[in-house]
């Protein structure tokens, strides 16, 4: 049987899961490595199994409380970032303080103002879905949920202008207004979503895009 790399990662992921639940199981207190390895493997599990985004982020939350810990661990682990395969591909969860919360901020009462890096294009966005949508920094804004109205054509090689790992959450029916900065380097984009492929910048990338983007009934293309 051969591994790809991602996969023989997954599975030191999962050995080192298993381990902590053992030591748990005998009612041992977790230490960092091991309370970070089953929040994770839970997480990945999570998606493995169907879940949506959101449904995946807040199981990352449930995982484990500061009883489950050894002491400070709970205060150490404030940061883990994940990519869990769900139906579409591969998509970046950033857990911020997983131990100490019970939810993800932007469910924790009043939405999370995002930190935005540079003033760059304004853009109104609304999620007309029935689900809350997250957008990560970097991801190309042209192709966000096909529920998420926006104008599409001003989003072409955007990004928002986030800091790298952050994300805009949306709840069902809310509008923000979002700051987007062009996408840097070789501008090529690929596996963000079903509408774009290549280099951004290509004669005609746009048109065949947006045509695309109206045939699969995007809202705002």
């Amino acid at each position: 049987m051969r591994l790809l790399p991602r996969e023989i990662d997954r599975l030191l992921v999962f050995q080192a899961a298993e381990l902590a639940r053992r030591r748990r199981s005998r009612g041992l207190l977790l230490n960092q490595a091991e309370a970070m390895a089953l929040i994770s493997d839970e997480t990945l599990e999570a998606a493995r199994d169907g879940l949506v985004f959101a449904a995946v982020e807040q199981a990352g939350y449930t995982v484990l409380g500061p009883e489950d810990v050894l002491p400070e661990v709970a205060a150490i682990v404030t940061r883990i970032e994940l990519e869990p395969l769900f139906g579409d591909g591969p998509r970046l969860v950033v857990l911020h303080e997983p131990i100490m919360r019970s939810a993800p901020p932007s469910l924790e009462g009043a939405a999370v103002e995002p930190t935005w890096i540079a003033d760059g294009v304004a853009l109104v966005l609304t999620n007309r879905a029935e689900v809350p949508v997250a957008i990560t920094s970097h991801f190309h804004l042209f192709e966000v949920n096909r529920d998420v109205e926006l104008d599409r054509s001003a989003a072409w090689g955007m990004r928002l202008a986030l800091p790298a790992g952050a994300k805009l959450v949306l709840e069902p029916g809310a509008s923000a207004t979002a700051r987007a900065m062009p996408i840097a380097g070789l501008r090529v984009v690929r596996g963000h979503g079903p509408l774009v492929d290549g280099a951004l910048d290509a004669p005609g990338a746009r048109d065949a895009a947006l045509a695309r983007a109206r045939d699969q009934g995007y809202r705002g293309a």
